[in-house]
């Protein structure tokens, strides 16, 4: 499958909310290079906003179909999710991961890096990984595979 443009969506501020809203197309996936995939990805891309929150969707072949996992980097109070559409419906977040406040002050710390599990992504199935920082207004996702 070929992946589409990422979209970066605005969305009203509130407290503890992730953003939604209409998508705006400001950046392109890019497929991540053979050296900062996972062992047995088949296909990776990243997708970032303002280079802070950071969302790579990495795609394996698990008992003959595709499955998908975001892999993120945020500050704390960031998240890590996927939407998923079946069979071209609307789209729904699945496996959230949140990054605790309070963490330590190094950017690059484990504590800001979460993983979702891993999705199915065959037939009928389009998934997309996401990201967002609490204090943002814009979220990083992925084109739809």
């Amino acid at each position: 499958m070929r992946m589409k443009i990422v979209s970066v969506l605005l969305a009203a501020p509130a407290a503890t909310a992730l953003p939604t809203g209409p998508a705006t197309s400001v950046a392109a996936d890019k497929p991540r290079p053979a050296s900062e995939r996972w062992e047995g990805d088949r296909k990776c891309y990243s997708s970032t906003a303002r280079n802070v929150a950071l969302v790579d969707l990495h795609i394996q072949k698990m008992r003959g179909r595709d499955h998908a996992r975001a892999a993120g980097w945020v500050e704390e109070g960031g998240a890590v999710w996927m939407e998923v559409r079946k069979d071209g419906g609307a789209a729904k977040q699945v496996h959230l991961k949140r990054v605790p406040k309070g963490g330590t002050a190094n950017p690059h710390a484990a504590s800001r890096q979460k993983s979702t599990r891993w999705q199915y992504d065959g037939p009928g199935y389009l998934v997309r990984g996401c990201a967002a920082n609490a204090s943002d207004r814009l979220k990083a996702c992925t084109g739809w595979h």
